[in-house]
């Protein structure tokens, strides 16, 4: 059974998703940085992230979910090896090349010895 605590975060949590799902850009953008930013399960943020690439998604949150990516590696001072090779793969993407690089680079100061 959860306690009190716990329970405020799965429904933060599925708020957030909700968000995410939403038509409005901004809405949805703003669902992301709450959750990368405030959300302490960095697996989870970092599946969220990930899910965010998929090519149906909007390009302002392809975009977002890439620089997210970064700020993890800031956060919590660690990535899964999941998002080095994702960001990796996108070095050469003509949109999100620079944004995935930017991304590497703030990984590599922060999280230092690399994926976790």
């Amino acid at each position: 059974m959860m306690d009190r605590e716990e329970l405020e975060l799965e429904r933060w949590r599925a708020a957030l998703m909700s968000e995410l799902g939403s038509p409005e850009v901004g809405v949805s953008t703003r669902a992301l940085l709450a959750m990368t930013f405030d959300d302490p399960d960095r697996e989870r943020v970092e599946a969220v992230l990930l899910n965010c690439l998929s090519p149906e998604a909007d390009p302002q949150i392809r975009a977002l979910a890439v620089t997210c990516m970064g700020h993890v590696g800031r956060i919590h001072k660690a990535v899964g090896a999941g998002v080095v090779r994702r960001l990796e793969e996108l070095l050469d993407d003509a949109v999100l090349g620079g944004v995935a690089e930017d991304a590497l680079g703030d990984i590599a100061a922060f999280a230092g010895e690399g994926p976790k």
